[in-house]
């Protein structure tokens, strides 16, 4: 697919020539700028069409409102440094500007698919997180020759791209990627604001071959363990950061969902992912459960007892986490359908209205996360917290709920079930158990 867009561009290029005006139109175009762009729809396919860029400053580095492009940047001082890359453009008899090469349609692209995200960010109740124009790296080098990569960065409040060199969707035009990368700076800032929030931090995008090819590998083989249990602090630690970080990866996922329709937008680009990526399963009835912490605990201590080196024992962590992103994603993937079935509305609106808890959960979990002490931050509790914003479901809802929440708990003390309140309006109660009665038996002595 990435030779296709790129042959497309050509043969456009030449088709329209003859009808173009000269290149150094495109140096002093600056406002809202008609550009053709491959974008996505909402059902997850992509197409040519042309897209009105806002705010353009500079239409010659693709510069203004939502974007500042570097190429091949350094970062210093917390910031990407480096020139702009130059994009080159042939503008047709309608005024559109059509890029003339793979970098300028990628360009385009990136900055289309950030107006958008931008706009979403207002209408799901964001707005005025992030701060615009967001620094964009493209074709970034990496230690060790990195390609097929996208990385968000809060340390410098940026995004990075390395090089595309595979055969599928190219990841600068993937608007499900980039609404993933999106999503990690709304929870960066909003939950945790440290390394901790990102499963890409920096180490880990340097160390990137080896980090993808342990989360893989550990996904589908567990180590050998020799019976060597971690201590509670390293386990409440560990605990945390793959729950964190699984939350931050899923919910990310869970994004690029949202914003594409596509349950498999990051196997457009990196096939190998499917399998364990994909929103979408074959059984969806069989998405009823998320870990419980013994559970998470469990795995934690396989991993760490099976680990030949304990000083890479974080790499474990970082593949796990992706695993339990993925039970995430899809919980809340499950949840969407099943909302938008009951109430009769459109799945782009019902993966909107999701979002939009998701957003309103977020400062929430900073709170809970802050407050831990030694407690344990549970997926049942993040559940609660982010459906405790509505205040009735429909029946359909209100059991899956229930019966993944449940799933959960460390008691069956702390299990839901549902209440009717009205009609077609459930609630989550608390599923009191009913002891058995016992009957007095009856004995010769207490007939006489």
């Amino acid at each position: 697919m990435k030779n296709v867009f790129s042959r497309i561009i050509a043969a456009i290029s030449v088709s329209v020539l003859a009808a173009c005006a000269p290149q150094t139109d495109s140096a002093t175009e600056t406002g809202s700028v008609r550009v053709l762009a491959p974008m996505s729809n909402s059902k997850g396919s992509y197409s040519l069409d042309i897209f009105e860029l806002k705010g353009i400053t500079d239409l010659q580095t693709v510069a203004g409102k939502f974007v500042r492009f570097f190429l091949s940047p350094r970062i210093a001082n917390k910031q990407l440094q480096g020139s702009a890359p130059q994009g080159r453009f042939i503008k047709n008899s309608d005024g559109a500007f059509i890029p003339a090469n793979e970098m300028t349609q990628q360009l385009v692209t990136i900055y289309a698919h950030t107006q958008r995200l931008a706009l979403l960010d207002e209408e799901l109740g964001a707005g005025g997180v992030n701060k615009w124009p967001r620094d964009v790296g493209v074709a970034v080098k990496v230690r060790g020759g990195l390609t097929n990569n996208a990385f968000y960065d809060g340390n410098t409040d940026s995004m990075l791209l390395v090089p595309y060199s595979s055969e599928g969707l190219p990841i600068p035009i993937n608007g499900g990627i980039l609404a993933h990368e999106h999503f990690h700076s709304l929870f960066y800032k909003l939950v945790m604001g440290d390394e901790r929030a990102q499963i890409h931090d920096r180490e880990n995008f340097l160390e990137r071959a080896i980090v993808e090819d342990l989360s893989v590998r550990h996904r589908r083989l567990l180590p050998i363990s020799t019976g060597e249990e971690m201590s509670e602090a390293q386990m409440h630690m560990y605990y945390h950061l793959a729950i964190i970080r699984g939350l931050n990866e899923g919910l990310a996922d869970y994004w690029g969902w949202m914003y594409t329709g596509d349950p498999d937008f990051i196997a457009q680009s990196l096939p190998s992912e499917k399998a364990t990526r994909s929103l979408k399963v074959r059984d969806e009835k069989s998405v009823n459960s998320l870990p419980s912490v013994e559970n998470i605990k469990r795995s934690l201590n396989i991993f760490y007892s099976g680990a030949a080196d304990k000083a890479r024992f974080s790499d474990y962590v970082t593949g796990y986490a992706y695993s339990l992103g993925t039970q995430f994603s899809r919980v809340l993937k499950r949840y969407t359908d099943i909302y938008s079935k009951a109430r009769g509305i459109e799945d782009l609106q019902a993966r909107k209205d999701i979002a939009k808890l998701i957003v309103k959960v977020l400062p929430k979990m900073k709170d809970d996360f802050d407050k831990l002490d030694l407690n344990y931050y549970t997926a049942d509790k993040f559940l609660k917290s982010m459906f405790a914003l509505n205040e009735s479901y429909r029946e359909e809802e209100c059991q899956f709920l229930a019966e993944v929440i449940s799933s959960s708990v460390a008691t069956t003390e702390e299990a839901l079930t549902c209440e009717k309140m009205a009609e077609s309006e459930f609630k989550l109660v608390p599923k009191v158990e009913v002891a058995p009665v016992e009957t007095p038996s009856v004995t010769e002595s207490s007939l006489q």
